[in-house]
């Protein structure tokens, strides 16, 4: 079983993908953002085409996405979106994938400053690290949720 996660975005979606054990996270190619019902058409469509590469274990059980609260703790306006994207997306997996898949909010603070860190510390130049910033940060998402689940079931 994966669990798949989206760092979202009006321009660009992030993807990851854990290993089938749930040890580390994987990037997924990029896709192009848009509005709330856009963005979860493309989170579905990730899945189904990720699923159905027919990679060992490919089944996700959960889909995490990315919750950029403001450093205080309050919803920015992307957090409100990220909240629109749980909500349809739940629709949305019960309509197209016919099973229950969880769909975790999970907080994403800084995570695209992060990854603009280690892209500028790795040498990568601009154009390098505008395609590849989302990619990243789905990365740190993810493994910030894996990590969480390690502490939680210990």
């Amino acid at each position: 079983m994966r669990v798949l996660a989206a760092d979202i975005g009006t321009i660009r979606l992030g993807f990851a993908v854990t290993d089938p054990l749930q040890i580390s996270a994987q990037p997924l190619p990029t896709r192009a953002g848009g509005s709330a019902r856009q963005m979860c058409k493309t989170i579905i469509a990730v899945l189904q085409d990720f699923e159905a590469a027919g990679q060992e274990n490919a089944r996700v059980e959960t889909v995490v996405i990315g919750n950029p609260i403001h450093m205080n703790g309050s919803a920015s306006p992307m957090s409100e979106l990220a909240g629109e994207c749980v909500r349809l997306l739940t629709q949305y997996i019960r309509q197209n994938v016919k099973r229950e898949i969880p769909v975790v909010l999970w907080n994403e603070r800084l995570t695209s400053v992060a990854a603009e860190r280690i892209m500028l510390e790795g040498g990568a130049r601009r154009s390098e690290r505008k395609e590849k910033k989302d990619q990243i940060a789905a990365q740190l998402i993810l493994q910030g949720y894996l990590d969480a689940q390690k502490h939680t079931k210990k």
